[in-house]
């Protein structure tokens, strides 16, 4: 694989915390309960909960960190990678668009046009999704009343999720369909030595 298409070292392990705690947080919500006001929860419901909590406020910190490396990284871990919105990030996006169109599959990996694009897409939905968590965590009351506040920011959250579903469905899927067509994406984005 070319060297270009291999994403950098710090941002495999970003990515490696992006991915497990997204994961974990998606499987955690179709068993927890938030607390409510005059509702008992059963233990699993109360301890999945807590524990989305504390993973949220993780996948947080490694947005935080994430955003961080992808601003001051001078290699194609950069912001401009992520968000090839320019004029020569969009004409790679349109290539790479034909490409797709003329049935072949472009080179995935660490470089702009539609793979960083997508990925672009994918730690904005990730960045809004712990945001409106984290926000949650200090503003929601642990008696499970909910102020105005903590009503708004609970059906953003719940609004966003979908889109994170959705993106990670289709990311899994997309990578499984690049592992088919023999790229080695999948390999060298875990490839944490």
């Amino acid at each position: 694989m070319k060297a270009s298409t291999v994403w950098a070292r710090p941002t495999r392990f970003l990515h490696f915390g992006l991915a497990t705690t997204v994961t974990f947080q998606l499987l955690l919500s179709l068993v927890m309960e938030a607390p409510e006001a005059g509702r008992t929860r059963s233990a699993i419901e109360s301890l999945s909960f807590e524990t989305h909590e504390w993973v949220g406020m993780t996948a947080l910190a490694v947005v935080v960190a994430h955003w961080i490396w992808s601003i001051s990284a001078r290699d194609n871990s950069n912001i401009r990678t992520l968000f090839p919105w320019g004029k020569d990030g969009l004409a790679s996006v349109m290539s790479d668009l034909r490409e797709l169109k003329s049935m072949r599959l472009p080179e995935g990996g660490g470089r702009g046009g539609l793979p960083g694009f997508v990925h672009g897409l994918g730690f904005l939905a990730a960045t809004a999704m712990a945001l409106t968590g984290g926000i949650l965590f200090f503003i929601l009351p642990e008696d499970g009343s909910k102020n105005e506040w903590a009503e708004i920011f609970h059906h953003i959250h719940g609004f966003i999720a979908n889109f994170v579903w959705a993106y990670w469905g289709g990311h899994l899927a997309v990578a499984v369909f690049h592992k088919k067509m023999g790229h080695d994406t999948v390999k060298n984005m875990f490839d944490l030595s």
